[in-house]
């Protein structure tokens, strides 16, 4: 049974001021602001398609229509947007901010326009207050947002400007408008909201499931802050599709401000394998957009309502006001002939996939990438460049006992793809990427020929990309080096040094990202001296 929105409002707003009155809360100064990038209303930019990505692979080719031959034709709803948090506590500030689009990279080719670019720009504008270090920038990687990153075709140069300008805006006015108030953390089950991919893999059972919550609130008791954190695949909605959109993500935020007050974001978790657990509108009389909107309505509605349950048990920070944060570069060599080839080869083909070829991105057939760890009083931030496999912040967790709370951040300062860990993940992935249903829901060679049952398609037969967590995969140690340079920063930031990076053992084999000092990431050049003119960033049309 929902209770009334008014009632539940009342019944939250009464535990802090009942709380305040015995005692002062630590005081946080916090931020929020949104900005939107939507696109023309009919789906254009600066007079260039723009094409959505998630869905099939490659865009327009030479030669004709390519799989992902998928432009936007106008925007669903208000059309995605750009959100930014901000948390200080007088000496140091953290920001975090979500583009609702398919995924960016940490550096880009043509222009500085890359995540480290949007990065050392605020912290450049910002004199130093907001650190490039201290700045993390995901994608919500909705499959119906624009493709800023080119594997799907790409969006004109004009957008991605004008996206990385309104990034920018959005962090630095959360940044200016911050006020003080207390902080509140809360969690709620939400296994139920949630669709497991590998469901009856021995191996890939642990979810990421937790719905968190993050909430500021003034000395009267009123949120003004919302930060939501959970993991489910931005992809309510299918690849009919075509009006630009955040899924279910952009609805949230709605819903969160018309429900609880002041502002919302949400930053999406865990990806790896974890789709919501979607419904159709139960209104079938609704066509076209209507519909899309109601089954994004449907499902950020059952979100929200275990946002407000989650912060019937919320519970303010407590002890002496703490924010830190750190940022690290990894290397690995990259394991995937097909992504290699598509990162140096793809344009031709409709992929012109944009990520920087120059070092400390790109050195050979060796890929550098961004983690990221904040402290937020006693919640740890754990931030990774990709969709992590819930097994990496778990392990993180298991191995930094006594925290208060846990957050994470998938897609976070970059997007390489499906970031799968431990190795004994990987066979199931395998295996549905290259065989058929029957195949991929567990059945071995010959299983089915020696005991057909109903459920039995007969033997194996290829079936490439039918499902894409291993084609999108660039290592197959990728995902524990993001587990081991996660320790370190969560024992560094925590004062446990490299105590919890020593329990596991795996990450012995991963000295020379020890080596590397913190902010490596963000003060090594991509080696783009020369890029061509940047358009000037203009608001679309209509």
């Amino acid at each position: 049974m929902r209770l009334p929105a008014a009632l539940l409002a009342a019944a939250l707003l009464a535990l802090p001021a009942a709380a305040s009155a015995k005692r002062p809360l630590p005081t946080y100064d916090v931020g929020i602001a949104s900005r939107t990038i939507a696109v023309n209303s009919d789906g254009s930019f600066a007079g260039g398609k723009v094409f959505l990505g998630g869905y099939g692979i490659g865009g327009p080719t030479a030669v004709g229509p390519g799989l992902g031959d998928r432009f936007a034709t106008g925007n669903l709803g208000v059309g995605p947007s750009v959100r930014a948090f901000v948390v200080g506590e007088g000496k140091s500030a953290l920001a975090v901010a979500t583009i609702e689009g398919q995924g960016w990279f940490a550096a880009t080719r043509d222009a500085k326009l890359g995540l480290e670019d949007m990065r050392n720009k605020i912290a450049a504008d910002t004199h130093g207050a907001l650190p490039a270090d201290h700045v993390v920038i995901q994608s919500d990687h909705t499959h119906g947002g624009p493709d800023f990153m080119g594997v799907w075709g790409g969006v004109p140069l004009a957008y991605r400007k004008y996206a990385f300008d309104q990034t920018v805006a959005a962090v630095e006015e959360a940044y200016a408008s911050r006020r003080p108030g207390s902080l509140w953390y809360g969690t709620a089950d939400g296994a139920d909201l949630l669709h497991n991919q590998f469901a009856y893999d021995k191996a890939n059972q642990a979810m990421d499931s937790d719905v968190r919550v993050l909430q500021a609130r003034d000395r009267a008791g009123q949120p003004f802050a919302t930060l939501l954190n959970f993991s489910a695949h931005a992809t309510v909605l299918g690849s009919d599709n075509t009006l630009a959109t955040g899924d279910w993500v952009q609805q949230a935020n709605i819903m969160l401000e018309q429900r609880l007050g002041g502002r919302a974001m949400t930053m999406v978790g865990t990806l790896g394998r974890t789709q919501p657990n979607r419904a159709d509108c139960a209104d079938t009389t609704l066509k076209g957009g209507a519909a899309s909107l109601c089954k994004l309505d449907d499902y950020a509605s059952r979100v929200v309502d275990r946002v407000q349950v989650a912060l019937q048990d919320a519970r303010p920070l407590g002890g002496k006001p703490v924010v830190a944060a750190a940022s690290y570069l990894i290397t690995d060599p990259a394991s995937n002939p097909l992504l290699l080839g598509m990162l140096y080869g793809g344009a031709p083909l409709g992929i012109p996939i944009n990520r920087s070829m120059a070092p400390p991105f790109m050195t050979g057939n060796v890929i550098g990438t961004v983690t990221s760890s904040a402290r937020i009083g006693d919640v740890l931030l754990s931030t990774g460049p990709g969709e992590m496999y819930p097994q990496i912040p778990l392990k993180v967790r298991a191995l930094m006992p006594g925290v208060r709370g846990y957050m994470t951040a998938g897609l976070a300062d970059d997007q390489l793809g499906y970031l799968i860990a431990p190795f004994k993940a990987y066979p199931e992935p395998i295996k549905t990427s290259f065989f058929d249903s029957s195949f991929a829901n567990g059945d071995v060679v010959g299983a089915c020929t020696a005991a057909p049952s109903p459920t039995c398609a007969g033997d194996p037969t290829p079936q490439p990309i039918g499902n894409d967590n291993y084609f999108f995969n660039v290592s197959h140690t990728m995902g524990e080096r993001v587990t081991c340079s996660l320790l370190r920063g969560a024992g560094e930031l925590f004062g446990r040094g490299l105590a919890p990076r020593r329990k596991y053992a795996r990450c012995a084999a991963f000295a020379n990202d020890r080596a590397l000092p913190e902010g490596a990431d963000v003060t090594a050049s991509d080696a783009t001296d020369s890029v061509p003119a940047v358009p000037a960033s203009v608001p679309p049309a209509g």
